[in-house]
């Protein structure tokens, strides 16, 4: 009786750590990363597939994606288009080439809630937006 429940809830405990192994990152949350003294800041919101760009707090674009492959997607707004390929660790790299002179910069999720957020107003955003020309 013992080795019996002791092979199940091998088993079982198995088949738990398959299902974690197995599971596929989403692109959703909020990402991050820092190059050159900027924060760069991307939310992407899983409920209408949108997406807010900030840098150092200053949003700077916003707009949409489409999923077109397994693991990729097309970002698009009116100031921008790209593709972008969601790695296993949830995690894409963009490119801003007047941040880092067209090396990708390695953006992290750093949460996967999607809440719509604000980081108030500033007088220089033009500025920042810029840099996305």
């Amino acid at each position: 009786m013992k080795k019996l429940i002791l092979i199940i809830l091998s088993i079982v405990i198995i088949l738990i750590f398959w299902r974690y192994s197995c599971l596929k990152p989403t692109l959703k949350g909020f990402y991050q990363s820092e190059v050159n003294g900027y924060h760069i800041q991307m939310l992407i919101r899983g409920d209408d597939n949108s997406f807010i760009e900030w840098i150092d707090n200053r949003e700077v674009d916003r707009g949409t994606y489409e999923r077109f492959e397994k693991n990729s997607y097309r970002i698009k707004s009116n100031k921008q288009s790209f593709e972008i390929t969601l790695n296993d660790d949830n995690s894409f790299k963009i490119v801003i080439n007047k941040l880092n002179e067209g090396k990708p910069i390695n953006m992290k999720n750093i949460s996967t809630d999607d809440y719509m957020i604000s980081f108030g107003k500033w007088d220089d955003v033009d500025e920042y937006t810029y840099l996305l020309d």
